[in-house]
């Protein structure tokens, strides 16, 4: 028996997956650098991760059709990168849905958000690098989900 294969499999499996990530990221980065997060067991981070991976879901999936496909398949056509294309757009359209979601979370003081209320030019070099964490957690786990993607996409084939 085949398991599920093609564009359409890709677009449901692979953003949900790179979501799930995502999440993942989240409460890891939770867990390591907030120190009362650290007092809560990681089991008690169940039913919260379900809820925030479909809250993700939402910004996931209109991402997922409005800049992951049409830029990946600009780049397939153009044949550039070769399989560096889902890698390349994945990691485009997990940073955006990573800053949309943390948007929709910290609004206005998205900044302030990232870097625990400290305005960005106050802050020293590492710790200002450390601010775009978050950002780099939604890229990874976008660049994950664009393989996943092009390993269904192909299975389909």
């Amino acid at each position: 028996m085949r398991g599920p294969g093609g564009a359409l499999a890709a677009f449901v499996i692979a953003p949900a997956f790179a979501a799930a990530l995502a999440v993942l990221g989240l409460i890891a980065h939770l867990y390591i650098t907030d120190p009362a997060a650290a007092d809560v067991p990681l089991a008690d981070y169940a039913s919260m991760a379900v809820s925030v991976w479909i809250s993700a879901l939402m910004f996931a999936y209109p991402v997922a059709f409005a800049l992951f496909g049409p830029l990946w398949l600009i780049l397939r056509s153009l044949r550039l990168w070769g399989g560096f294309t889902a890698l390349l757009t994945g990691a485009a359209a997990g940073l955006a849905a990573m800053l949309t979601y943390l948007y929709r979370v910290h609004g206005a003081d998205l900044e302030l958000g990232l870097t625990g209320g400290v305005p960005l030019g106050e802050l020293p070099l590492a710790d200002s690098l450390f601010s775009l964490t978050l950002p780099l957690i939604g890229a990874a786990a976008g660049a994950i989900g664009g393989l996943v993607f092009t390993s269904l996409e192909r299975a389909g084939r």
